[in-house]
């Protein structure tokens, strides 16, 4: 069985899906190959699928961007995510944290809005790809903070984490297990995590809403998804493995080290999420006036 993820190695979905998937694969008795194909949010690797037939043997490893934007980010797709996509199991939350550039004048949210309220237009911030949970986060934070910060989408996180760290640009909104090397090595600085409350991971740092900036509550989540019209107990095998290897404890404490919270939603539940979702990213970047083509 192939597992496609729309991302290089080494990045947030990528290293999520090779906690969860092998123990999956372990509970079926057969091997999952995972197969990175980075480019145009997921894109490529959601078109790959649907070269294959619908019978559970190519599977889509994915996230917010991938599974509940990318149709309104992108209007001439070929496929649509509800129509064509059968959710099998969603398996992590992730709150986001908001980090500068630790030579950035601010020590707060709250100076930190205040200083990007003076600068319209001047500051930048990076994120792994457009239509992403970081791109996202900062288009729900401009409005909710009325700012404007502008967003640099790179290929991928790494390139953006470079930036970051030189200051080329000045704020990244993501999850802390990606921006956690440059947090220990002093070179950005964590103001407030997305979440409704403090994450044990990071107890000092506030949320949001604690740090001056109600209703900015935000959580990039993974899920696993393959073809519609996939039969129906195959489907069902898959989230039986997957609920199993969310319940081994040492899957769990390999989460929540990459500050992932787990999150089992089969797949009814998943699939009345993935419509919830996509309405409320849909609306944002709506409101936002994005499009790519």
């Amino acid at each position: 069985m192939r597992v496609l993820i729309g991302f290089p190695p080494g990045g947030g979905v990528d290293i999520v899906g090779r906690i969860v998937l092998p123990r999956a694969a372990a509970r079926l008795g057969q091997p999952f190959v995972i197969e990175n194909r980075g480019g145009a949010n997921g894109n490529l690797a959601m078109e790959a699928l649907f070269q294959e037939p619908a019978d559970g043997n190519t599977l889509f490893f994915g996230n917010v961007g991938n599974l509940a934007v990318t149709n309104a980010l992108y209007p001439h797709l070929r496929f649509d995510t509800v129509r064509d996509l059968l959710p099998i199991a969603q398996v992590v939350e992730v709150p986001l944290v908001v980090a500068v550039h630790s030579r950035l004048p601010v020590r707060t949210l709250r100076e930190f809005i205040d200083h990007a309220k003076a600068r319209p237009g001047e500051l930048n911030a990076g994120s792994g790809g457009s239509g992403g949970p970081s791109h996202l986060a900062l288009e729900l934070f401009n409005r909710r903070a009325g700012t404007e910060i502008i967003h640099v989408p790179y290929r991928g996180s790494a390139p953006a984490l470079q930036d970051l760290a030189t200051g080329r640009i000045q704020m990244m909104i993501d999850a802390y297990n990606v921006l956690r090397p440059l947090v220990e090595a002093g070179q950005v600085r964590l103001l407030a995590i997305t979440a409704e409350q403090r994450r044990s991971i990071l107890p000092d740092l506030a949320t949001a809403t604690e740090a001056g900036l109600p209703d900015f509550i935000v959580y990039g989540w993974q899920g696993l998804v393959t073809r519609t019209g996939t039969p129906p107990a195959i489907v069902e095998a898959l989230e039986r493995a997957v609920e199993a290897a969310l319940q081994e404890p040492e899957v769990r404490q390999a989460l929540a080290a990459q500050g992932a919270d787990v999150r089992f939603r089969g797949t009814a539940a998943f699939t009345a999420f993935l419509r919830a979702e996509r309405a409320r990213w849909g609306a944002v970047i709506r409101d936002a006036g994005i499009t790519l083509n």
